[in-house]
């Protein structure tokens, strides 16, 4: 691909919003003009991208891209997911384009017209994106929502273009021209993306399954290439990260508290996995490493 012009990038607001969904609510297949993202505030929820089930979890991200069609079931839990409505490049159609709660084949020649093109059609077709600093983009991400009253204005639309640079160079810095030259062998690095991935805190409890769904990859062959990458095994990798983010909050959380943020089943199995890794109960260490 030839790679698009990041100077021509120019973020436009189309809406920005808290919103709850009460278990059972569904939202059927649509497909969308533009690009909505999602944080998966509260709860979880299950999302068919693409034509693919994916499992949406709290503290997650979600991209919806224009021309995908989807849908969403509440079927776990009440969700919270404030999102943004937003187009990568503005037009003079802009402010006209609604939010489209139909799938493509229902609509008008209109609302055809309406369409974007996808910048990141090269990317794969996965509806989740993360970030090196996850508190800086929620900062971004909840300033945008709160100034946001039905216009963008100069301030917003900055907040906004701080955000899309983070999502672009962290995510889909590949598909832009600025950095072609440099990167056009480059295919997409998804081991990369999965231990930052890891690394942010975002799969305390995932399976190898769960990341196959989550990276539209075979299991095994994330497992046997990931341990290719880094000498250690995507699970083992994981493991590791949790037990040291255990001693970390240890520190200054409780041990059924430090169970729970990092997804244990049980504090009995957060227990026996620590003992196991390091010798000492979580108690043991807690009260040996307190001052």
């Amino acid at each position: 691909m030839k790679g698009i012009n990041i100077n021509l990038i120019n973020p436009y607001i189309r809406v920005a919003m808290r919103s709850v969904f009460k278990l059972g609510t569904q939202i059927n297949r649509r497909t969308i003009f533009d690009y909505e993202l999602i944080y998966v505030e509260k709860g979880s929820f299950l999302l068919n991208f693409n034509g693919k089930d994916y499992i949406c979890r709290e503290g997650q991200f979600v991209l919806l891209r224009p021309g995908i069609p989807h849908s969403f079931n509440c079927c776990f839990e009440e969700l919270s997911q404030p999102h943004i409505h937003f187009d990568l490049i503005y037009s003079d159609l802009s402010p006209e384009i609604p939010v489209s709660f139909k799938d493509a084949d229902k609509f008008t020649s209109k609302e055809r017209s309406f369409l974007q093109n996808d910048l990141f059609e090269d990317y794969p077709k996965a509806p989740f994106v993360i970030f090196k600093n996850p508190k800086k983009v929620l900062k971004l991400f909840f300033e945008i929502i709160d100034s946001f009253n039905g216009v963008t204005n100069l301030q917003n639309k900055a907040l906004l273009t701080q955000l899309v640079g983070m999502l672009i160079s962290e995510n889909f810095s590949h598909c832009f021209s600025n950095r072609a030259v440099l990167l056009q062998n480059r295919k997409f690095d998804v081991f990369e993306q999965i231990k930052d991935f890891i690394d942010a805190g975002q799969a305390n409890s995932m399976s190898l399954t769960d990341f196959e769904n989550q990276f539209s990859y075979d299991k095994y062959y994330l497992e046997r290439q990931f341990k290719n990458r880094y000498n250690v095994g995507l699970i083992t990798y994981r493991n590791q990260h949790r037990m040291d983010k255990a001693c970390k909050m240890l520190q200054n959380n409780s041990v059924s508290a430090v169970s729970e943020k990092l997804g244990f089943s049980s504090i009995y199995a957060f227990s026996r996995a620590f003992k196991n890794k390091y010798g000492l109960s979580p108690t043991e260490y807690k009260n040996k490493n307190s001052i």
